[in-house]
């Protein structure tokens, strides 16, 4: 569920947010201690005289900074948008808490990330789910903070997080982007279903792709999460220098890869087993996914869902809508927007989901919903 983000520029918003101009907001630096490593954490307090009404916001997946920005595979850094959307925020009124993600600060030196990267990889949601009360406890310790009216906000695989953390702290409110609703090998099977199906069958004959084909997608006008559906049709062994065909998807040995008939049932099959050797979604040591948390969130939820959203089917968000409304929630909003994808910036399609800048119309709508809730 890896996000590509671009810089967000704040001239659009002007006075689109209401409320006309305000001053500047006052950002505290600070030092966390999550799991015995330093990580930087900043708050936004408004520059007002009464306690302002807190709002967290968590990343989605890998070691984020607390702007959701994060190292691209082969060097280079995708700026996040979190640090936009607190400004948004903390300008409407609201104190907003950001924080980078454990061992994230060290994936952005060259000389560490590679460790870095390894550290994370053993982490747990509950090892996150417990950062994340870290950051929330040391913002509330903070002056400036109504502590009555606290609100959680996650995106994607955050939203797990997120909700959980709601939970735990009985929260005012929960706003969830993207949310990940169902199973974990559910949603990245559906990911294969949906993105990966589209992207790659004009590559294949007949439904059936072979290596050139595989090879060809790679250049293709698609996403990354697009391109990382082609590159789960080779095998753990190739190599740029000699790529090849993973026999483990190819059943029938004939050199060519059914994409419905033997790409999709073998990953559906194979999902739960990979997924179940990580820490990260390992059964003992992950989180319920919010289809399962549904009947205990009773506070007031947003949800924020691109129709174009690559990374997480917009059926999920509106299920999970549901579910709550059948569970005696009466406080559900969904906001749905065409055009727009995972991170709720300009996306042409499902495969051409590459994370652009999150639009100032659901910035707005989270002010809004803030701003409504008593």
């Amino acid at each position: 569920m890896k996000r590509f983000l671009l810089p967000l520029l704040l001239s659009s918003l002007g006075w689109a947010l209401a409320g006309g101009a305000q001053p500047a907001p006052q950002p505290l630096q600070l030092t966390l201690n999550l799991g015995g490593q330093q990580a930087r954490g900043e708050l936004l307090r408004p520059a007002t005289s009464t306690p302002a009404p807190l709002v967290l916001l968590i990343q989605g997946t890998g070691p984020e900074d607390m702007n959701g920005s994060f190292t691209l595979y082969g060097g280079g850094v995708r700026q996040g948008s979190l640090g936009q959307l607190a400004q948004a925020l903390a300008a409407q009124g609201f104190a907003v808490m950001r924080f980078d993600k454990r061992y994230a600060a060290q994936t952005f030196e060259p000389k560490a990330a590679a460790a870095a990267q390894q550290a994370y990889a053993t982490l747990t949601m509950q090892d996150l789910l417990a950062d994340a009360h870290t950051a929330l406890n040391t913002a509330l310790a903070q002056g400036g903070i109504d502590k009555k009216r606290v609100y959680i906000y996650g995106w994607s695989e955050g939203s797990i997080i997120a909700a959980h953390l709601a939970l735990d702290t009985q929260a005012s409110g929960l706003i969830v982007q993207g949310p990940v609703v169902a199973s974990f090998a559910d949603t990245f099977t559906r990911q294969f279903e949906q993105v990966g199906l589209k992207y790659l069958t004009p590559y294949a004959k007949s439904g059936k792709i072979d290596l050139a084909g595989v090879m060809a997608a790679f250049g293709g006008q698609g996403s990354g999460l697009a391109k990382m559906q082609a590159q789960l049709l080779l095998a753990l062994d190739s190599t740029p220098q000699a790529p090849k065909l993973s026999s483990v998807l190819d059943t029938n040995k004939d050199g060519q890869i059914d994409l419905k008939a033997e790409a999709l049932p073998t990953m559906r099959a194979m999902y739960p087993q990979i997924l179940a050797q990580s820490p990260m979604y390992a059964p003992a040591t992950s989180l319920s996914v919010l289809g399962e948390l549904a009947p205990k969130l009773k506070m007031p939820v947003l949800i924020l869902q691109g129709e174009n959203d690559g990374n997480i089917d917009p059926a999920y968000a509106k299920q999970f809508a549901q579910a709550l409304r059948a569970a005696g929630n009466k406080s559900v909003t969904i906001k749905l927007y065409a055009g727009l994808g995972h991170s709720l910036g300009a996306a042409p399609s499902l495969t051409q989901d590459d994370f652009a800048p999150m639009q100032s119309a659901p910035m707005n709508d989270i002010a809004a919903w803030l701003r409504g809730q008593r």
